[in-house]
């Protein structure tokens, strides 16, 4: 099998995946009935539309921010930490 060049490796496979999840998302909005892109709108809106959304985004993202910098701390180290999900959850309890 044929290596993938590295300018796909970093760009063309984290587009399509963005691509996939955002059509599979409007795919379940809509199996809903609703529109999707009031959806995406509203999404956006509640949580960088004000200053209290942006402090509410960022705190709740603080957790998972440091959780994956933990995992890719020892993934450069050619380890692999499946200890991610506990240690955020403990990481949670001091939050």
């Amino acid at each position: 099998m044929d290596v993938m060049p590295k300018w796909a490796e970093v760009i063309l496979v984290p587009l399509i995946s963005l691509l996939l999840a955002a059509v599979i998302s409007a795919l379940v909005i809509l199996g809903i009935g609703e529109d999707p892109v009031a959806a995406v709108k509203l999404m956006v809106q509640g949580a960088l539309g004000s200053t209290y959304g942006w402090g509410y985004t960022l705190y709740y993202a603080t957790n998972f921010i440091f959780t994956g910098l933990a995992v890719s701390i020892a993934f450069h180290a050619r380890l692999f930490n499946i200890g991610g999900e506990g240690q955020a959850m403990l990481g949670g309890l001091g939050v």
